[in-house]
Formats: C-alpha cells, structure tokens, sequence
C-alpha cells in the first residue's frame, strides 16, 4: 500500500490506522513483568499481521520517568519490548501520562484513520502533577469527537469506576487480575484487530462487547464474573 509519511492514504487505498498504548511502567508491576513484555509482544505481533498499516505509539510511565518510546511509527518498525527496555518502578502519574501522550496527536492522525488508544495500568492515579481527571475527562471527550476510540484495561481495581470516571463507557472498560495480564494482552490483541477490521458501514458497539465473555477476565461491572 502506498502511504503518504503522515499515515493519509495514497492511491485511493485505506489510510493507516493509529493504536495508541499507555503502559504503567510503576513498582508494582514487577510482579507480572515477564508476562507484561511478553503480552505487549503479543499485541505488537498480532498489530504487524493486518493488512492495513498501523502506525503505533507507546508510553511508558512512572513517577521516575514518562517516556512517550515510539510516536505514530510504522509499526513493523517498532522493537519488541525486553527485560532491559522495561523497568518497572516507582509510582503512578496516569493522568500525566495520558495528556502527554494525547497532547499532539490530534493533530498527527488523519481524520479519516481509525484511531484507537488502549490505556492500561495495575493501580489508581496517585503521582501526576500537570493534569486533572477533569483535564483528562475533557482532553478524552476532544478525542472522542475526532473519532478516536478509548479502552481502559485495570489490573486489580475497580476498572469501571475508573474509566467512566474518565468518560469512557463500561463497555470499553475491562477489568482484569495481573496474574492473567498473558490472556488479557491476547483478547486486546483479538479485540484491536476486530476493531481495525470493521468496515464503514457496520454499526458501532462497544469494544469488547461481541469478544470472547469466556477469557476469564473480570469483565462484567454488575459482577458477574471475577478473577
């Protein structure tokens, strides 16, 4: 597929597609840190398999450090995540990393791309200094009218309180045990390829809502099901 530099389509062909991953980075994901690198691998593997180009951008944070890795690069660019790339450690600035992560990238991706930002972390905000929830509410909701796609994935808290506390609907929530981060990195990667592949006209839903209800993630806010 011919592609112009900014992600536009050439040729009349589908422009690239834009996923966007926040990834906690904080001290208490030293316990799942071996199954975390190799679920992001997972989701960067299954992301290189679609048809339609994807340009991706990765955030890594913590109280130490909010390091946007890779900006809307082609991801077939896009290294695997290894011990020594990943280093979990110190606290939570989620609201911080979420508006620098989002800051310019409304205006990076075309109108016309699919766009969808997957935020995931194993604890509540506790360190940010630059972003309220209410700034991050509005900057999300901005988004949302430009037709980007949020989902936040919470290992080990209530998720729908979270995300709707952000303005995302319980159906782009899920809730999920850090002893099953592997299977929840394998429905996102199922999910963001189901996504990616909708065409135009097929009705919107939300984003695990017609996934697979038996991984065994804690998925249902009215309690349902529990990891």
């Amino acid at each position: 597929m011919a592609e112009h530099p900014n992600g536009a389509a050439m040729n009349g062909e589908a422009p690239a597609a834009y996923v966007t991953l926040i990834l906690d980075e904080t001290g208490s994901m030293q316990h799942c840190k071996g199954a975390a690198i190799a679920g992001v691998n997972e989701y960067l593997n299954s992301l290189r398999q679609m048809p339609t180009p994807v340009r991706f951008t990765l955030t890594l944070f913590n109280s130490g450090k909010l390091e946007v890795r890779h900006r809307n690069e082609p991801v077939v660019w896009v290294p695997d995540l290894t011990e020594q790339t990943y280093q979990p450690a110190d606290t939570t600035p989620l609201y911080d990393a979420i508006g620098s992560t989002l800051t310019a990238a409304v205006r990076e991706a075309p109108a016309e791309s699919k766009k969808l930002c997957a935020i995931l972390t194993d604890g509540l905000e506790n360190a940010s200094r630059e972003y309220s929830r209410d700034d991050i509410a509005r900057l999300i909701r901005t988004y949302q009218d430009h037709g980007w796609t949020f989902v936040y994935l919470g290992a080990d808290h209530d998720a729908w309180a979270a995300g709707k506390a952000l303005g995302l609907a319980d159906d782009n929530s899920v809730q999920f045990s850090k002893r099953d981060i592997g299977r929840t990195f394998d429905r996102l990667s199922k999910a963001t390829v189901t996504f990616l592949s909708a065409g135009p006209d097929e009705p919107p839903q939300g984003f695990w809502k017609d996934k697979d209800a038996g991984s065994g993630d804690n998925t249902d806010p009215n309690g349902t099901a529990g990891s």
